[in-house]
């Protein structure tokens, strides 16, 4: 069942997979789940379909949402009431009173549901949060695409990102430059396309300049100069773009997934999370997988592979339909 609702930010599209038949599979499961897939339209993904379906059969009402400006490959903290009236709208389904519902989120979602967690008027009622290959500060994050690298147990390692971040990270960086530098930036920015000349580069502004060189990933050792050029209102805005920001605001428990080898977002990311969540003693649980495509299983593993981390998949997947019974 597909349907849309409204929200500050515009409209909000949702997918909705009702249980079929009789009891459910677990029979404390009826509850809802929101799932936020990422930046993209990821509607018809079939992984995502599967897994919405998985979760309709054990007996829970799943909703999957997107936004325009996730469909656009951005992310906006003004997409935080989209996630807020998703949920609400959930909660209000048929069959829905007395139950509980908690938050899934892949990637770019992370960040929404975090922020929407902690939003008063929701956050007693979700009952956890599960994040697979998000993000946990976009500052650290900007800085080691610009470095290609990171540093995980004290050792520094290469870490060459796909073209899907450096895109969603140029779109949220370059809204407050001017047309021309806009149009430079995104357009040099690409996939395909040539690096800048030094005239074109300095006709930029020293901000400009400095999100080329993070996101090109043509200065890895001045990554965190780089950082520091950047003008306030892009300094401010990865401050409010961070599940950093609200994790002492939320409640739920959380459930942290990430993939050791991730090429979107690195997973040292999800280890800064997990690791501020302890000292906050937040209660919440992580697991690092090596079968994940980001957050796709990836093709060609062999039987060891499937049978480790399939386990603690299974688990962590177990506990969450017990947290949220």
């Amino acid at each position: 069942m597909q349907m849309s609702i409204s929200s500050q930010s515009g409209p909000v599209y949702l997918d909705v997979f009702m249980p079929i038949g009789g009891d459910p599979l677990i029979k404390s499961a009826r509850g809802g789940v929101l799932i936020v897939p990422g930046v993209g339209d990821n509607r018809q993904v079939p992984q995502l379909l599967n897994l919405s379906e998985a979760f309709a059969r054990t007996g829970l009402i799943v909703m999957d949402m997107t936004t325009p400006t996730l469909m656009a490959y951005d992310i906006s903290v003004q997409d935080t009431d989209a996630t807020v009236q998703a949920f609400k709208k959930l909660e209000s389904l048929p069959g829905m009173a007395g139950r509980h519902s908690g938050m899934i989120a892949f990637s770019g979602g992370v960040p929404l549901t975090c922020f929407a967690a902690a939003d008063p008027r929701i956050r007693d009622e979700v009952a956890y949060i599960a994040a697979f290959g998000g993000y946990f500060d976009t500052t650290t994050l900007l800085e080691a695409l610009g470095s290609r690298s990171i540093t995980i147990d004290g050792k520094t390692e290469a870490w060459h990102p796909i073209d899907i971040p450096i895109q969603v990270l140029t779109n949220m960086t370059t809204k407050d430059f001017s047309y021309d530098e806009q149009t430079t930036l995104r357009t040099a920015l690409a996939s395909d396309a040539q690096p800048l000349t030094g005239t074109q580069l300095q006709s930029l502004s020293p901000g400009a300049q400095a999100v080329y060189h993070l996101l090109k990933g043509d200065e890895p050792h001045q990554a965190a100069r780089n950082i520091q050029l950047l003008p306030l209102k892009i300094q401010k805005l990865l401050t409010d773009l961070s599940p950093k920001r609200v994790i002492k605001d939320i409640r739920a428990p959380i459930f942290l997934l990430h993939d050791r080898n991730d090429g979107s977002l690195p997973v040292t990311e999800t280890r800064e999370f997990d690791a501020a969540l302890t000292q906050l003693r937040h209660k919440h649980e992580y697991v690092e997988f090596h079968i994940f495509d980001h957050v796709e299983v990836r093709s060609g593993l062999n039987v060891g592979q499937l049978a480790g981390d399939g386990f603690h998949l299974f688990s962590i997947l177990d506990n969450l339909l017990y947290t949220g019974s």
